[in-house]
């Protein structure tokens, strides 16, 4: 069995779009973590941050809080989830995010306009299995059982897709 896979970019953002929305997080929050997740280091993963009582709820609600001249805010997340929302977001604005690392998390005190330092995204890289295997059964969660209930009910392709 292999313990790593190697899966592009737009593989593991879509990936953790669907395992987030398993874990019961909003789409916007879902979305917003797949975008962080071009950023994120998976070696480093501390803990999967796809349930809504994580780390993908408390770290974006802290940055619109700053955002909206609302800070400092502390929060309580793995630094790996840290860093990669930080480089989104400050990828994605093109303002600089002051902030300090806690021991168990992080204070964002605000937003700088200057211009953060260049980050690129990760792209195509290897996912450890376990992750994979967790990220996939969280994602599984978001599908329809197959019963003929659920059919009669509109999942499936139906007569559409009889190829």
């Amino acid at each position: 069995m292999t313990d790593r896979f190697e899966k592009s970019a737009n593989e593991i953002e879509a990936l953790v779009l669907k395992a987030a929305r398993g874990g019961g997080l909003s789409l916007g929050l879902a979305e917003d973590l797949a975008m962080a997740t071009a950023f994120l280091d998976l070696d480093q993963l501390a803990i999967c941050p796809c349930h809504k009582d994580g780390a993908a709820t408390v770290i974006p609600t802290a940055l619109d809080l700053v955002a909206a001249g609302e800070g400092p805010q502390t929060v309580v997340a793995d630094r790996a989830t840290l860093d990669a929302y930080v480089a989104s977001i400050e990828h994605h604005t093109g303002q600089n995010l002051v902030w300090n690392a806690t021991q168990k998390g992080a204070v964002f005190q605000r937003f700088e306009p200057t211009k953060p330092a260049a980050l690129a995204p990760k792209g195509r890289r290897v996912i450890p299995a376990t992750l994979n295997e967790h990220l996939t059964d969280m994602a599984a969660k978001t599908l329809v059982p197959e019963t003929e209930n659920s059919r009669i009910g509109g999942a499936g392709a139906g007569l559409t897709d009889n190829d």
